[in-house]
């Protein structure tokens, strides 16, 4: 049996996300049978990972389960998050650390994705847009595409894939190419919480015609919810 549970966020620069983030743990830990569970962020605000797991190893824990809150497995889940760990080991070597999946391509988020979209449409001669933040790492690019695919088949509409950052096509490019192609575009931003990314997409909306509809990003839904706690009972012996 695993001694606590630390939950780790990306970090935002808006409090709100930060704010919903925390909500959302909370949620979760009223769920999982453990006294001991803290969150921690990877970046942009505190507590640290080191601060979190420090407090945790003070007051007894011995066997710590990590629960990375991320969309996919990419350089967080690959090298930033087990140097912080390993960081903390080589201070404490009686600790040992488990470490669950992120979120993946599972059916709940792709059911997700279908509520945000079918709560804004309105047109059937429409494309869906999915967006999102991008990555050198191809594990998550090929993810993300997986999900496009998934939600086609369910909603019988064209979806197309862009992204943010680090990878093509851009948000802009995609538009561009589709916006005369349909009577609406629905993006749905393929993002865990309010934060800039969201704003940016907001941004280049605006800059378009009113036929292309922004849908509600991911936030933290209770189908999430129960795609964590699934994560985690995945892990834990008990």
């Amino acid at each position: 049996m695993m001694d606590a549970v630390v939950y780790i966020g990306h970090g935002s620069r808006r409090e709100e996300g930060n704010a919903q983030f925390i909500r959302f743990v909370e949620s979760v830990m009223k769920e999982i049978p453990y006294k001991k569970q803290e969150v921690a962020f990877l970046e942009l605000t505190t507590p640290t990972i080191a601060d979190t797991l420090t407090k945790l190893i003070a007051a007894g824990a011995k066997r710590i389960l990590v629960v990375p809150v991320l969309l996919f497995a990419a350089i967080h889940h690959k090298q930033d998050i087990p140097e912080a760990l390993q960081a903390v080991q080589n201070r404490h070597p009686h600790v040992t650390f488990m470490m669950t999946e992120p979120f993946g391509v599972h059916d709940n988020m792709i059911k997700l994705v279908v509520k945000r979209v079918e709560a804004e449409i309105s047109e059937r001669n429409a494309a869906i847009l999915l967006v999102g933040r991008g990555s050198s790492d191809p594990e998550p690019i090929e993810k993300l595409y997986q999900i496009s695919r998934n939600v086609e088949q369910i909603l019988g509409l064209p979806v197309y894939t862009a992204f943010l950052t680090s990878f093509a096509p851009k948000m802009n490019t995609a538009i561009l190419d589709i916006q005369n192609k349909y009577k609406k575009i629905y993006v749905m931003p393929y993002l865990l919480f309010t934060g800039l990314l969201l704003k940016k997409i907001e941004r280049t909306i605006a800059a378009y015609s009113q036929n292309i509809i922004l849908c509600k990003n991911l936030e933290f839904d209770e189908l999430m919810k129960q795609t964590l706690i699934e994560r985690i009972e995945e892990k834990y012996d008990g």
